[in-house]
């Protein structure tokens, strides 16, 4: 209806100042006519005195000194003298003639005093008048009126304003039909998109807005429908994850049950046994201690609204202190440590948690690394973005595995990583720390042939 008003209100205005202008138009027209028979019925008169021009058929003599084609056959002439009274008038008629009578009328006065007039009388009839100065041929001022029905003038205005509404109506109906269509065009793809969005707000995820177009609905649409997909891959994720967290501390929990039952079952244990089961029972607690504490430690930094530690710090020295650390993890297993600093870089970051995200991700290189492989750690920056490169030869990732690799408990060869003792939260936990520094993270790895990670991180906070 909005649409149907903004388009109908319009084409009323237009039709309004249309028929205003037309009807002015006219009225105009019969004006400008009257006006000059009037100046040349007034130089008619003007050769006869007030006197002769009381003679009843005097006037029609001078009306026909006139030319004929002036149109003054079907005007009514009124001839007033100075005292404003009717001394001729063609209307010989006895009941309607005016002669005698004295009019003191405006417009009749003011042609006394030399001032022109116009009158457009709308009764029964649409009558003109026009009243003009004049002077005898004894130099005695009256006045002349031309009197001129205009009904077919009108007459005619109604019959061009009765097929103009006709046609506006016709433009009006097609145009209801068109904002109908295209109001239809307009609203029913945003009916669907409401339909998705309630089915969504019940949790069916699996909603998807179909495209069949390439307007702005359709971008509307793709877009909606990518934020399906974010939507159900996080709800699939929160699934996983807490699978993936009853999973793993069910495993520890189970082994501390079987190994408990297994002391508190036999009557007489050896000493040797006891200390062995229970420390079994220790390093099971320790693994539950391990994850508790990664699970914590993604909490706080998935918390974005926490803040930071930023402060000053030296790149170069603390990937040093770094390789320090774990120096004795990679010679225990027999892996070469490269440090290479294209620069020193001094950046704003907090220390202690791009320091945990960093190491985490040189100690996963160290524990998939064969004897006798290398991990290299490489700092560089331009005059905006610090760079951090890691890299080892060791068993890689495949590519289908790579967007995946981030994922809180994922692994891509679940036994060996149990047999490192990972927890599968590092990588996690490191590229949530590096996204609350404003940088990010990509891998470069084929299966077989190492791993490349490559942290950007702005040196300005």
């Amino acid at each position: 209806m909005s649409y149907i008003a903004l388009s109908m209100v319009p084409l009323l205005i237009f039709n309004m100042t249309i028929m205003s202008f037309i009807q002015e138009y006219f009225i105009n027209q019969e004006i400008d006519e009257l006006r000059v028979n009037a100046y040349r019925m007034s130089d008619v008169v003007t050769g006869s005195t007030f006197e002769q021009l009381q003679d009843p058929w005097a006037l029609n003599r001078l009306r026909n000194s006139v030319d004929q084609h002036s149109g003054l056959w079907d005007v009514r002439i009124i001839v007033i003298d100075n005292n404003a009274r009717v001394i001729a008038d063609s209307n010989h008629h006895v009941l309607d003639s005016l002669v005698g009578q004295t009019l003191l009328q405006t417009r009749v006065l003011n042609a006394l005093n030399g001032q022109n007039s116009n009158l457009l009388y709308r009764g029964e009839e649409y009558v003109l008048y026009r009243t003009t100065s004049i002077r005898d041929a004894n130099g005695q001022i009256g006045a002349v009126m031309l009197v001129t029905d205009v009904s077919d003038v009108f007459d005619s205005i109604a019959s061009i304003r009765t097929r103009l509404y006709l046609y506006s109506l016709a433009v009006g109906l097609l145009v209801v039909v068109l904002v109908f269509l295209t109001s239809h065009r307009l609203i029913a793809p945003l009916r669907q998109i409401v339909r998705v969005v309630q089915r969504m707000s019940i949790g069916q995820l699996n909603q998807r807005i179909p495209i069949n177009s390439r307007d702005e609905y359709s971008i509307l649409a793709r877009t909606f429908n990518n934020m399906t997909e974010k939507l159900e891959q996080v709800e699939k994720t929160r699934e996983e994850f807490v699978s993936n967290v009853s999973h793993e501390l069910k495993t520890p929990l189970t082994a501390i049950k079987v190994l408990s039952e297994s002391i508190l079952g036999q009557e007489n244990v050896p000493e040797e046994v006891s200390r062995e089961f229970m420390q079994d029972i220790s390093s099971e607690v320790d693994r539950m201690v391990n994850i508790t504490n990664d699970l914590l430690a993604l909490v706080k930094v998935d918390q974005r609204e926490q803040s930071l530690n930023i402060d000053t710090l030296d790149l170069n020295q603390m990937v040093e202190d770094i390789l320090k650390r774990l120096s004795p993890l990679a010679e225990k297993k027999k892996v070469i440590l490269i440090y290479d600093e294209a620069r020193k870089v001094r950046m704003e970051a907090d220390e202690i948690k791009l320091a945990l995200a960093i190491s985490n991700i040189v100690e996963n290189g160290i524990k998939y690394t064969p004897r006798g492989g290398t991990v290299k750690v490489a700092i560089d920056s331009d005059h905006q973005n610090a760079y951090i490169t890691i890299q080892d030869t060791g068993m890689g990732i495949p590519e289908d595995e790579q967007d995946k690799i981030f994922n809180r408990f994922y692994r891509v060869d679940k036994t060996r990583d149990r047999d490192t003792g990972g927890t599968g939260l590092g990588l996690a936990i490191s590229r949530s720390t590096i996204l609350l520094h404003n940088g990010s993270i990509r891998i470069s790895s084929r299966s077989g042939e190492g791993s490349m990670f490559i942290i950007k991180i702005p040196m300005r906070y």
